[in-house]
Protein backbone atom coordinates (compact mmCIF):
# COMPACT_ATOMS: atom_id res chain seq x y z
CA UNK A 1 0.00 0.00 0.00
CA UNK A 2 2.63 2.38 0.93
CA UNK A 3 4.44 2.14 -2.27
CA UNK A 4 1.65 2.82 -4.38
CA UNK A 5 0.74 5.27 -2.49
CA UNK A 6 4.15 6.53 -3.75
CA UNK A 7 3.89 5.83 -7.11
CA UNK A 8 0.91 7.75 -7.59
CA UNK A 9 2.71 10.79 -5.54
CA UNK A 10 5.50 10.50 -7.65
CA UNK A 11 3.37 10.12 -11.18
CA UNK A 12 1.29 13.46 -10.26
CA UNK A 13 4.80 15.10 -9.33
CA UNK A 14 6.46 14.16 -12.42
CA UNK A 15 2.55 15.15 -14.76
CA UNK A 16 2.82 18.59 -12.56
CA UNK A 17 6.47 19.31 -13.75
CA UNK A 18 5.36 18.73 -17.51
CA UNK A 19 2.62 20.56 -17.58
CA UNK A 20 4.51 23.27 -16.08
CA UNK A 21 7.57 22.65 -18.70
CA UNK A 22 5.07 22.82 -21.49
CA UNK A 23 3.22 26.28 -19.79
CA UNK A 24 6.82 27.71 -19.90
CA UNK A 25 7.47 26.39 -23.77
CA UNK A 26 4.61 28.26 -24.68
CA UNK A 27 4.89 30.92 -23.23
CA UNK A 28 8.90 31.51 -24.84
CA UNK A 29 7.31 30.43 -28.11
CA UNK A 30 4.54 33.41 -27.51
CA UNK A 31 7.43 35.92 -26.63
CA UNK A 32 9.16 34.67 -29.59
CA UNK A 33 7.32 35.38 -32.00
CA UNK A 34 6.67 38.40 -30.72
CA UNK A 35 10.42 39.61 -32.02
CA UNK A 36 10.28 37.86 -35.57
CA UNK A 37 8.59 40.11 -38.23
CA UNK A 38 5.18 39.06 -39.95
CA UNK A 39 7.10 37.77 -43.31
CA UNK A 40 9.08 34.83 -41.36
CA UNK A 41 5.87 33.91 -39.45
CA UNK A 42 3.71 33.72 -42.52
CA UNK A 43 6.52 32.19 -44.25
CA UNK A 44 7.29 29.60 -41.49
CA UNK A 45 3.68 28.10 -42.14
CA UNK A 46 4.04 28.49 -46.03
CA UNK A 47 2.96 25.72 -48.20
CA UNK A 48 5.69 23.70 -50.43
CA UNK A 49 3.63 25.10 -53.24
CA UNK A 50 4.79 28.72 -52.57
CA UNK A 51 8.39 27.58 -51.71
CA UNK A 52 8.74 26.29 -55.14
CA UNK A 53 7.89 29.54 -56.62
CA UNK A 54 9.58 31.42 -54.62
CA UNK A 55 12.46 28.94 -55.51
CA UNK A 56 11.84 29.18 -59.37
CA UNK A 57 11.44 33.38 -58.64
CA UNK A 58 15.16 32.92 -57.45
CA UNK A 59 16.63 30.77 -59.87
CA UNK A 60 15.08 33.13 -62.81
CA UNK A 61 16.80 36.54 -61.36
CA UNK A 62 20.09 33.98 -61.12
CA UNK A 63 22.82 35.52 -63.06
CA UNK A 64 23.31 33.55 -66.32
CA UNK A 65 26.08 31.02 -66.96
CA UNK A 66 27.37 33.89 -70.02
CA UNK A 67 27.89 36.61 -67.31
CA UNK A 68 29.64 34.38 -64.91
CA UNK A 69 31.63 33.53 -67.47
CA UNK A 70 32.43 37.02 -67.97
CA UNK A 71 33.36 37.62 -64.59
CA UNK A 72 35.38 34.28 -64.95
CA UNK A 73 37.05 35.40 -68.18
CA UNK A 74 38.20 39.20 -66.38
CA UNK A 75 39.54 37.25 -63.78
CA UNK A 76 41.89 34.72 -65.72
CA UNK A 77 42.95 37.74 -67.89
CA UNK A 78 43.73 39.67 -64.80
CA UNK A 79 45.59 36.88 -63.11
CA UNK A 80 47.90 36.82 -66.11
CA UNK A 81 49.06 40.39 -65.81
CA UNK A 82 49.23 39.77 -62.52
CA UNK A 83 51.54 36.68 -62.80
CA UNK A 84 53.33 38.95 -65.52
CA UNK A 85 54.33 41.67 -63.24
CA UNK A 86 55.07 38.92 -60.30
CA UNK A 87 52.26 40.87 -58.44
CA UNK A 88 51.95 37.41 -56.29
CA UNK A 89 49.64 39.47 -53.97
CA UNK A 90 47.30 40.20 -56.47
CA UNK A 91 47.75 36.59 -58.75
CA UNK A 92 46.78 34.76 -55.50
CA UNK A 93 43.65 37.35 -54.91
CA UNK A 94 42.70 36.36 -58.75
CA UNK A 95 43.25 32.61 -58.35
CA UNK A 96 40.71 32.77 -55.79
CA UNK A 97 38.08 34.91 -57.61
CA UNK A 98 38.04 32.62 -60.11
CA UNK A 99 37.54 29.84 -58.01
CA UNK A 100 34.89 31.60 -56.77
CA UNK A 101 33.47 31.95 -60.23
CA UNK A 102 33.69 28.34 -60.93
CA UNK A 103 31.97 26.94 -57.87
CA UNK A 104 29.25 28.95 -59.07
CA UNK A 105 29.21 27.66 -62.67
CA UNK A 106 29.39 23.98 -60.81
CA UNK A 107 26.19 25.25 -58.59
CA UNK A 108 24.11 26.84 -61.28
CA UNK A 109 24.39 24.85 -64.14
CA UNK A 110 26.14 21.43 -62.73
CA UNK A 111 24.82 20.11 -66.62
CA UNK A 112 25.10 21.58 -69.62
CA UNK A 113 24.33 20.65 -72.76
CA UNK A 114 24.47 16.80 -71.78
CA UNK A 115 28.01 17.54 -70.52
CA UNK A 116 28.28 17.60 -66.91
CA UNK A 117 29.96 20.94 -66.15
CA UNK A 118 30.41 20.07 -62.11
CA UNK A 119 32.65 17.46 -63.22
CA UNK A 120 34.87 19.28 -65.15
CA UNK A 121 35.01 21.96 -62.94
CA UNK A 122 35.95 20.20 -60.35
CA UNK A 123 38.90 18.19 -62.41
CA UNK A 124 39.95 21.77 -63.74
CA UNK A 125 40.15 22.90 -59.97
CA UNK A 126 42.25 19.42 -58.69
CA UNK A 127 44.60 19.75 -61.99
CA UNK A 128 45.29 23.59 -63.54
CA UNK A 129 44.00 25.21 -60.55
CA UNK A 130 46.32 23.71 -58.24
CA UNK A 131 49.44 23.96 -60.86
CA UNK A 132 48.38 27.70 -60.89
CA UNK A 133 48.53 27.90 -57.16
CA UNK A 134 51.83 26.20 -56.52
CA UNK A 135 53.12 28.17 -59.24
CA UNK A 136 52.37 31.42 -57.32
CA UNK A 137 53.17 30.27 -54.03
CA UNK A 138 56.48 29.63 -55.65
CA UNK A 139 56.80 32.57 -57.20
CA UNK A 140 57.84 31.09 -60.34
CA UNK A 141 56.83 33.14 -63.23
CA UNK A 142 58.02 30.55 -65.69
CA UNK A 143 56.07 27.92 -64.05
CA UNK A 144 53.10 30.23 -64.06
CA UNK A 145 53.13 30.60 -67.24
CA UNK A 146 52.91 26.90 -68.46
CA UNK A 147 50.07 26.57 -65.64
CA UNK A 148 48.31 29.14 -67.54
CA UNK A 149 48.83 27.88 -71.14
CA UNK A 150 47.01 24.64 -69.45
CA UNK A 151 44.42 26.20 -68.31
CA UNK A 152 43.88 27.91 -71.18
CA UNK A 153 44.15 24.42 -72.85
CA UNK A 154 40.83 23.09 -70.73
CA UNK A 155 38.98 25.94 -70.98
CA UNK A 156 38.85 25.47 -74.62
CA UNK A 157 38.08 22.43 -74.31
CA UNK A 158 35.58 22.46 -71.90
CA UNK A 159 33.82 25.08 -74.35
CA UNK A 160 34.08 22.24 -77.05
CA UNK A 161 32.76 19.56 -75.00
CA UNK A 162 29.65 22.32 -74.33
CA UNK A 163 28.94 22.87 -78.21
CA UNK A 164 30.64 26.33 -77.99
CA UNK A 165 34.20 25.56 -79.96
CA UNK A 166 33.29 29.43 -80.96
CA UNK A 167 34.72 30.85 -77.28
CA UNK A 168 38.49 30.33 -77.42
CA UNK A 169 40.53 31.16 -74.72
CA UNK A 170 43.69 32.76 -75.65
CA UNK A 171 46.76 34.91 -73.00
CA UNK A 172 45.36 38.63 -73.37
CA UNK A 173 47.38 40.67 -75.37
CA UNK A 174 46.15 43.73 -73.38
CA UNK A 175 45.25 44.82 -69.93
CA UNK A 176 41.64 43.76 -68.96
CA UNK A 177 41.16 47.09 -67.13
CA UNK A 178 43.01 50.50 -67.63
CA UNK A 179 42.94 51.42 -63.91
CA UNK A 180 44.73 48.97 -62.34
CA UNK A 181 48.46 48.80 -61.53
CA UNK A 182 49.91 44.99 -62.11
CA UNK A 183 53.09 45.26 -60.45
CA UNK A 184 53.58 44.69 -56.71
CA UNK A 185 52.94 47.46 -54.23
CA UNK A 186 56.42 47.61 -53.30
CA UNK A 187 57.94 47.87 -56.91
CA UNK A 188 60.06 50.49 -58.22
CA UNK A 189 60.65 51.04 -61.27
Amino acid sequence: MRIERLAVITSLAALLIVGWCAWRINALERRLGQFSSPELRVEARSDPSSVEQRLKRLEAGAPHLGEVMSGIQLHFAKLYFAGQARNWGLARFERGELEEGLNTVAELRPEENGVKLAGIIDAFKQTQMVALKDAIEMKDRSLFKDAYQEAIVMCNTCHQSTGRPFISIIVPTNAPVTNQRWEPPDYSP
